[in-house]
């Protein structure tokens, strides 16, 4: 993949994360662009949790440089939901969605399922290259949506959850104890608030990654407890340590270059 023609479209991906409403931030954005347009495996990009469409449309815009990857997104597009309680309930979800996908000329290159990501799995058969978990952040919902799709992971597929750093107990549990402690997953990180992990379908293929995903899972560790009690806002001292322990988990900006080195790109 050339870098030039990654940064060629970083004006759009600026322009859709400041015009549709969403969680991602640019520097989020820019990495999931990145992980789409640069394929470490054969198969199709699954969304789980689409929300307004910011990350459907910037996945779009990264495999377009090159790849003909699949998208495939699911959504329920019901509101509120345990993990986002002040959402409100807009008169057509579904409308929304379709008309800023339309707006942004990506609506016939989405293959969008509203329903509940464990109703999609029942039928599941295809082989995922890029699997991105940002749906139902409790503990259950997201190691459920880890559990059903990984088997369908591609030897050298990414896998990356949101909001491992905001305080949901799911996203940073799952990525500890079924990712950055499991034998099939090598290079590893986070970018912004978003962890990702290359999976490889050898035994013992993250030997050479051990150390550095130890020293990651050391970092993430103490967060947790403040995650699963609510502690991360209870009060000025709590909120401080939150603070300080999350500035120690390294998760600054991918540099496009760099990433690629640490991952096998297919072409």
């Amino acid at each position: 993949m050339g870098i030039e023609e990654y940064k060629r479209i970083l004006p759009e991906i600026s322009e859709v994360n400041n015009n549709v409403e969403g969680y991602l931030t640019f520097r989020e954005a820019k990495f999931l662009a990145l992980v789409a347009a640069c394929p470490t495996a054969r198969g199709v990009i699954l969304e789980i949790g689409s929300f307004k469409g910011r990350s459907t449309i910037i996945l779009c815009l990264g495999k377009s440089i090159h790849d003909q990857s699949q998208l495939v997104s699911i959504d329920p597009l019901t509101s509120p939901s345990p993990t986002d309680p002040h959402l409100k309930v807009t008169p057509s979800p579904i409308q929304d969605f379709h008309m800023t996908l339309e707006r942004y000329g990506v609506k016939d290159k989405v293959e969008f399922h509203q329903c509940l990501s464990h109703e999609m799995a029942r039928d599941w058969n295809r082989p995922i290259r890029f699997l991105w978990i940002d749906g139902d952040h409790t503990y259950k919902g997201t190691k459920l949506d880890f559990d059903n799709f990984s088997p369908y992971l591609a030897d050298g597929a990414i896998v990356a959850l949101h909001d491992i750093l905001i305080g949901y107990d799911g996203p940073i549990r799952v990525f500890m104890e079924d990712i950055l402690l499991s034998d099939n997953f090598c290079a590893a990180g986070l970018c912004g608030s978003i962890g990702w992990a290359q999976y490889r379908r050898k035994e013992n293929a993250a030997s050479y990654h051990k150390k550095q995903k130890s020293r990651l899972y050391k970092r993430l560790a103490p967060l947790v407890p403040l995650y699963v009690y609510k502690d991360c806002h209870s009060g000025k001292l709590s909120h401080l340590k939150y603070r300080i322990l999350r500035a120690r988990v390294p998760h600054k900006g991918i540099n496009p270059e760099d990433w690629i080195k640490r991952v096998k790109i297919l072409y």
